[in-house]
């Protein structure tokens, strides 16, 4: 029942990140991606591989990948990796504002380094990928049009990573729930260092094996 839940409300954010009610094409290879119109501008993209990935360059007006939206089979594993997201941060792709990852155990502080070099993403998802660390949140405090970052179920990010964040001026929204190892007073200092962004913590958990 809770996967269940999961999968309804990650169904509900791609319908809504493509801003209208009919759902993005799913992709799950290259081949899938090169039959799209070069004009598509949503896709949900969990079953590429990191070989996949260059073919996404067929998407110029891409803006908005979902990485956690696009199984046939809702308990496999993603099948992409850090040598995959470099890939994808090597790309000409202007108009990507949004990228959405998660429940990802392939995923490392090394992405963070090449998601970096993405300047034009506003909106980051990093849902339960318990291999981001502290170390990969300094990376994104030099990303200037990013905005806008959910952390829920990075298990390994400490009140260390917030103050790394807190370098960064334009922080419209941040998610640290079921980050246990974030304090309550940590998320709290960083809500008052900035007062008109949304910063929020609860128990929740969302955790990997979710």
């Amino acid at each position: 029942m809770q996967n269940m839940r999961w999968c309804l409300a990650t169904l509900c954010v791609g319908i809504l990140l493509a801003g209208c009610n009919k759902e993005p094409p799913f992709v799950e290879s290259k081949e899938a991606v090169l039959r799209l119109p070069a004009s598509t501008e949503n896709i949900w993209a969990r079953s590429l591989r990191d070989e996949d990935l260059a073919s996404l360059s067929h998407l110029p007006q891409v803006s908005d990948i979902d990485f956690v939206a696009g199984w046939k089979d809702a308990s496999a594993p993603v099948r992409f990796s850090d040598a995959g997201l470099a890939t994808l941060a090597s790309l000409e792709l202007p108009h990507l504002t949004t990228l959405f990852i998660g429940h990802c155990t392939n995923v490392t502080d090394a992405s963070l380094a090449y998601i970096g070099k993405m300047k034009a993403v506003t909106f980051l998802g990093l849902i339960a990928c318990p291999r981001i660390t502290d170390v990969g949140l300094q990376t994104l405090a030099d990303m200037p049009n990013l905005t806008e970052l959910d952390l829920r179920g990075c298990t390994n990010i400490t009140d260390k990573g917030l103050q790394y964040l807190e370098t960064k001026s334009n922080w419209q929204r941040i998610e640290f729930g079921g980050c246990t190892q974030v304090s309550f007073e940590s998320v709290a200092k960083l809500q008052q260092h900035f007062p008109n962004a949304k910063i929020k913590r609860d128990d929740q958990e969302w955790s990997y094996e979710q």
